[in-house]
């Protein structure tokens, strides 16, 4: 009868402590889901932190730019792309339709679009850009003096009846290119208006 006695006891001993560790890692489970959770949520808000701010920018000015051989005051409104990390200005009869990829342009003027007049800035590589212009027809040529400053590599685009310019660069350690073509015929009205596109700029982890 003392034998039974003492196996009862001892199995409602090994049911409460089984009991108690099971009680236990609920706890630290709920403890370490609270810490993941806490974890995530920091990390969020630093990404958040992270983004540059916007450039303070008036919306729209006016700039002076040579159309056809002749000086124009034209009025250019202010975009940015967050993701690429740049703002810039754009003439007013050109259109803006971009993606997180690309900041996207094309002509607009008098009111007709155009998207075969069209520039584009993009973080893609030098290949991924140069065999999307191939597949679009464009061939690449050298050219004998850059176009810009900032530039690693340029090269011209030619395709029937239509030509253009890519320029590869580099800003921080990320990739960079700028390619804009257009039909023969806008060269006096597209060229001048991408310079301003070019030009204005403004990259925003160099705000002072």
């Amino acid at each position: 009868m003392k034998k039974i006695l003492y196996f009862i006891l001892l199995a409602s001993l090994i049911i409460n402590l089984v009991g108690c560790n099971n009680n236990d890692d609920k706890k630290d489970d709920k403890a370490n889901e609270g810490k993941t959770e806490q974890t995530e949520n920091k990390g969020g808000a630093e990404k958040e932190n992270s983004e540059q701010a916007l450039p303070d920018l008036a919306e729209q000015k006016t700039v002076e730019i040579m159309l056809e051989g002749m000086p124009e005051d034209k009025i250019v409104k202010l975009y940015h792309h967050k993701k690429l990390g740049f703002s810039t200005y754009v003439p007013d009869d050109m259109t803006v339709e971009s993606n997180p990829e690309i900041f996207n342009v094309f002509a607009n003027f008098g009111g007709t679009e155009n998207k075969d007049a069209t520039l584009k800035i993009t973080g893609q590589t030098e290949e991924e850009v140069t065999k999307n212009l191939q597949d679009n027809g464009f061939t690449l040529g050298k050219v004998e003096v850059k176009a810009f400053d900032f530039t690693d590599k340029e090269f011209s685009l030619n395709k029937e009846g239509m030509i253009g310019h890519v320029a590869f660069f580099k800003h921080g350690n990320d990739d960079y290119a700028i390619y804009y073509y257009f039909p023969k015929d806008y060269a006096e009205g597209f060229g001048p208006r991408s310079d301003i596109i070019i030009k204005e700029i403004k990259w925003h982890d160099e705000q002072s």
